[in-house]
């Protein structure tokens, strides 16, 4: 084996002329960018290739509509009802560029659903089905979709508000469980494309609704070009990865593969889940194995019972699978993917280790992107566990001072600004955040403090929002998790600003301990204090019983559990006065 290639020059060689990841130039409003040249131009276009070549595959398992049993689905039954479901529409008078909201539970209707809007051109309005009944409300306002497809479930809880829906100007809500058929004119239609001949890769094409962790949530609208970047994207890692360790990068999915079997433990309507797994179930002929919700007793079980070979998610979601004691002591993986949210340290090792012959994959992006930013595989992954690698070719990132905006140099901690085909196109309905979040030039502002190295290889290490200042140090959360990971009985941590009258913050930490281990909040600080600068030790610990509260993507949702540090450190004051004295 020679010298390890660069990932300069692994980018060069794997987009060149002729190659899968070939690039090429394009003007898109106004704006210069590198894009995929063989990316699918169309959410149609791909869904048609890809449905016919698998149709007698198995495509999905999913809870029914009832949720008392499983169904199975070919990709041909999943074409023929989004078909007849496109048609109907057409009927309904929607076409390119019509708004359809979806809203449901994982499903094989949900996926229906999607392919069947993309079918007639429209704009598939991905809701978050667990968002309460007021903030349902304010994302159907905010896009007044024209047709609103949703499970049972959601049908049941939008009924006492349907009269204020219709007065904002939102289509009728429909049960994308019934069965709704059209006549043939119109499933002919559907199938030669009437009326899409202006569809193309800068057509809108999805709107999805940002995690709402700092207000309501906000409906991220992108292009066909910019959801689909995804697909091309994800190869990424895994071929760079084969250069690196002197093999050839993988080849494009043929019906001749093994058919893998992924196990689905997040929501359809994140753009992870969507993006990420869904659309990547289709390209390669996956089948796909759906959680209504992330439960890991019922996804060990599923991993069992349907042969799953590929896992991921969210990085908790491996973790808690790695740590089940019902998960079979020589159950193995083809693959292991996760991002979304910070991984600790530890967890690639520990997969690794476990896991020996999975191919491990993790990535970084945000809903504003579309997914994938900078991804990272293989021995690089094993090598630097706490970064998310370099960024994909077609995209550009710089580090800058968070108050100058001045571009600093590598090894600097900064706000991460990102550019590329993959930016969103704006907030739906909100100019004055979309021109906060994205500037004349096309650069978006993350909102995540990032460092990136030598090699290009980028190191997220917080949200700008979540930086610890404690007495004019800057300490970020993922250093002190990182460090409270390498304690072998953690099994999830987060740090928290604690508001404190003399330094302004002080560091709380809360942490989950694996199953069937013991510990205290004394003698895991103690071991905490070898790893940390003194001023980075938390001044107060607490361990949860269970696993950490999440919000529907799987993501520990800080706002929500700072208040019990806050509480916690509230009722200890008396016995802080000293030390607080002396500090």
């Amino acid at each position: 084996m020679g010298k390890k290639p660069s990932i300069d020059q692994c980018d060069h060689i794997l987009t060149s002329r002729g190659e899968i990841l070939e690039i090429e130039e394009r003007k898109i409003d106004g704006r210069q960018y590198r894009v995929w040249k063989h990316a699918p131009k169309t959410f149609r276009s791909f869904f048609l290739a890809s449905m016919v070549k698998y149709a007698d595959r198995t495509f999905i398992s999913s809870p029914s509509s009832s949720g008392t049993s499983r169904e199975s689905v070919t990709f041909k039954q999943v074409h023929e009802r989004a078909e007849r479901l496109a048609g109907w529409m057409k009927e309904q008078g929607l076409g390119m560029g019509s708004r359809v909201a979806i809203g449901g539970s994982n499903s094989a209707g949900w996926v229906v659903a999607f392919m069947a809007v993309h079918l007639i051109g429209g704009i598939a309005v991905c809701l978050n089905a667990m968002l309460p009944q007021d903030l349902m409300l304010h994302c159907l306002k905010t896009t007044t979709p024209h047709l609103v497809l949703v499970d049972p479930e959601r049908a049941e809880a939008l009924k006492p508000i349907l009269s204020m829906l219709k007065e904002l100007g939102v289509g009728p809500v429909v049960d994308f469980t019934t069965d709704l058929q059209c006549g043939p004119a119109s499933l002919e239609d559907v199938r030669s494309g009437k009326g899409l001949e202006a569809l193309d890769p800068e057509s809108d094409g999805l709107i999805f609704f940002s995690s709402g962790t700092s207000g309501p949530p906000k409906a991220v609208l992108s292009t066909q070009r910019m959801a689909l970047t995804n697909l091309w994207s994800g190869m990424v890692a895994p071929a760079r990865a084969a250069l690196r360790a002197d093999l050839i990068p993988p080849p494009l999915p043929s019906t001749s593969d093994p058919q893998r079997t992924v196990l689905l433990a997040i929501p359809l309507f994140h753009v992870t889940g969507c993006l990420s797994w869904l659309m990547r179930a289709v390209f390669a002929g996956s089948k796909m194995v759906m959680m209504r919700r992330w439960d890991v007793k019922e996804a060990v079980a599923l991993i069992e019972g349907e042969g799953v070979t590929v896992i991921g998610g969210v990085p908790a979601v491996v973790a808690s699978i790695l740590q089940s004691p019902d998960l079979l002591k020589d159950r193995s993986f083809d693959t292991v993917f996760y991002g979304g949210a910070p991984p600790s340290k530890q967890l690639a090792a520990e997969v690794k280790e476990r896991w020996p012959k999975a191919g491990l994959v993790q990535g970084y992006g945000m809903t504003e992107t579309n997914a994938y930013v900078c991804s990272i595989a293989g021995g690089d992954y094993v090598l630097k566990p706490d970064s998310t690698g370099p960024v994909v070719p077609v995209t550009d990132v710089k580090i800058v001072d968070p108050a100058t905006r001045k571009e600093l140099p590598d090894g600097k901690i900064g706000l991460l600004l990102v550019r590329g085909p993959q930016v969103m196109k704006r907030y739906y309905g909100n100019e004055k955040a979309t021109a906060e979040a994205i500037d004349a030039d096309g650069w978006l502002d993350t909102g995540d403090v990032a460092e990136v190295d030598y090699e290009g290889f980028v190191y997220i290490r917080d949200r700008q929002k979540d930086i610890i200042i404690r007495g004019g140090e800057n300490i970020t959360s993922s250093e002190v998790e990182n460090a409270l990971y390498a304690d072998k009985r953690v099994s999830e941590a987060v740090a928290i600003g604690i508001p404190d009258k003399i330094l302004g913050e002080l560091v709380g930490a809360i942490v989950a301990l694996r199953p069937g281990q013991k510990g205290t909040e004394a003698d895991i600080l103690e071991g905490v204090k070898g790893r940390l600068p003194r001023f980075a030790v938390p001044s107060l610990l607490l361990i949860h019983d269970g696993p950490l509260p999440k919000n529907v993507n799987g993501k520990v949702v800080k706002r929500d559990m700072r208040p019990m540090l806050v509480d916690e450190w509230a009722k200890r004051q008396p016995k802080q006065e000293q030390l607080k004295a002396k500090l």
